[in-house]
């Protein structure tokens, strides 16, 4: 059995508490989230269903909690609130159901969610239901909000100024005790193996918003809330700060998880519920990773020109194919210092592989592949296998299909465009500003809902997108306000010529589109020859053409 699921010693005692009790302890500090609980996912729509289940009756599902003595705490954290606590001798971890416990507490509570609209919960006796979202001013006096409903108190202080009739009063005092009173079973275990608690937190996955791997790893072989001695961490989460250099950027904690197998020597495509006894002890430590993963974006940023020799990505957000990432992690563990002609040349199979589409998300097999051809000890031959499996590119018409950020062929488009060194009237545009404009990382210069039906397809492609950042607005009539005499350095970089600007303020949309078009086409191949060099000799590092024996060989295979 793997040593990801260790047995607990002894079961669980059954318990039952009301609403009124457990969010009581959540404010006295006696029920705690532990570290290893994944992030909140509910929004106010799923409190309010769990609100309208309790009012109805409804079983909301059982609770697990793990018994332990808990330090004082000046930060604890309930929803979006913070609250001061004292040590707790007999406290509570929550190991199932953080989602409904904080649901309760952050709605129920006197406690300043600032804001967040998921614990703004209110109930309307006219129409006997829970609402979130905005209120009007005529409904403020008539909707009681959730946290008056969570003390006898409060709500005695609210009834004077509201515009409830008496009856309609007393359904509101029903509904608190309702609330209030609602029992909801429970099981508190009692252990000192942290690792045990952590397996059935992992399995008790099984209902409402499920976990994500990155989640379930974080939670089995994240930090512990205290040293259980038993296995390595690994903080998920650290590891994306650590790829953030320079404004990288950081990827999600699912592509660090794929990353951080695939430089385990394992499948980065595995079943977390897969993973054997023997595979745990070959998960890399945090030090060796983090610095793995440094290396990894040092490579995917610098230049193609440079003297060691990178992809010229300059973002994780640009990126055409993450499995470059994943795949790139674990070259850079094995290989922290390749000379710069291999570097060159997995320049060539990240391109090639974008080219030939092998890098392709969906092609799980082929990552698989890939992954298996990067072998210790054998640097050389890991390249050649690395681009025996993309292929050489062949030449073809580049598509413009619509535009959209996340699309791997339009982030081809933009760093190609991005290679023209784009300006606005003040100089270069800055690629870090580029990336606050979110998805409009390229900009419209005819909005899309201004031109005729016939043309909207094209212009919802790259033909119709400039690199420049939000401070630009109404990018038709600025650009029309340029001078070719005055702009033109300007104008080239966005691949508008001379006779494109004239279509442009002849608001000859069309035209002006499709030799726009015509122009990102052979920008992108161009960029696409360069980046992959088609058709050139291969020439490896002086590692490759060692004369290997037959042992190694077959060693290597």
């Amino acid at each position: 059995m793997s040593t990801l699921y260790v047995p607990l010693p002894k079961p669980p005692a059954a318990t039952t508490l009301t609403v009124r009790k457990l969010i009581g302890r959540v404010h006295d500090g006696a029920v705690r989230v532990p570290p290893f609980q994944r992030p909140l996912r509910w929004k106010a729509e799923d409190v309010v269903k769990l609100f309208d289940s309790i009012l109805r009756g409804y079983p909301v599902g059982s609770l697990l909690f793990w018994k332990r003595p808990f330090a004082a705490e000046e930060g604890l954290r309930v929803g979006n609130a913070t609250i001061e606590v004292p040590a707790v001798a007999d406290g509570w971890f929550i190991v199932d159901g953080q989602q409904r416990v904080t649901a309760l507490a952050a709605t129920l509570l006197d406690l300043d969610q600032g804001g967040d609209p998921r614990w703004d919960i209110r109930f309307d006796p006219a129409t006997d239901t829970f609402l979130s979202g905005p209120t009007s001013v005529d409904t403020t006096r008539r909707h009681v909000p959730l946290q008056t409903l969570g003390d006898l108190r409060r709500l005695g202080r609210w009834f004077p100024e509201c515009d409830l009739s008496d009856e309609e009063k007393s359904r509101v005092e029903e509904v608190q005790q309702r609330l209030l009173d609602y029992e909801l079973p429970g099981y508190v275990v009692e252990t000192d193996d942290v690792d045990a608690l952590r397996g059935v937190f992992a399995r008790l996955n099984s209902t409402g918003v499920r976990m994500r791997a990155d989640e379930v790893f974080q939670a089995l072989l994240g930090q512990s809330p205290q040293p259980s001695g038993q296995r390595r961490s690994i903080d998920l989460s650290a590891l994306q700060g650590a790829t953030d250099l320079d404004g990288f950027g950081e990827p999600p904690r699912t592509e660090v998880l794929k990353a951080l197998l695939a430089m385990s020597g394992l499948d980065p495509s595995k079943r977390l519920e897969d993973i054997a006894e023997a595979d745990v002890a070959k998960v890399v430590g945090q030090t060796d990773a983090a610095e793995a993963l440094r290396r990894t974006v040092s490579f995917l940023s610098a230049p193609t020109t440079a003297s060691e020799p990178g992809a010229g990505i300059p973002a994780y957000a640009f990126i055409p194919y993450p499995v470059v990432f994943v795949l790139l992690a674990k070259w850079f563990h094995l290989f922290p210092e390749p000379d710069a002609t291999t570097r060159r040349a997995l320049v060539r199979w990240a391109w090639r592989g974008v080219a030939t589409g092998v890098h392709q998300r969906a092609a799980v097999s082929a990552m698989r592949y890939q992954a298996r051809a990067i072998r210790a000890d054998d640097m050389g031959g890991s390249i050649e296998r690395l681009l025996d499996e993309v292929g050489e590119p062949v030449q073809r018409e580049w598509t413009l299909d619509r535009f959209h950020a996340t699309h791997a062929a339009s982030r081809v488009e933009l760093l190609a465009l991005l290679e023209q060194v784009p300006r606005d009237l003040e100089g270069p545009v800055s690629w870090r500003a580029l990336l606050t404009g979110g998805d409009r990382v390229a900009r419209e210069i005819f909005r899309v809902d201004t031109i005729e039906d016939h043309l909207r397809e094209r212009a919802r492609s790259g033909a119709n997108r400039v690199l420049l950042d939000k401070s630009h607005t109404d990018l038709k009539t600025e650009l029309r306000r340029w001078s070719w005499e005055r702009d033109r350095q300007a104008l080239e970089s966005h691949l508008i010529d001379e006779q494109g600007l004239a279509l442009l303020k002849a608001s000859d949309a069309a035209t002006f589109l499709e030799r726009r078009a015509s122009r990102l086409r052979v920008t992108v191949l161009s960029f696409l020859a360069r980046r992959t060099e088609a058709g050139a000799p291969r020439i490896l590092s002086a590692e490759s053409y060692y004369d290997r024996s037959p042992t190694r060989s077959a060693a290597g295979e």
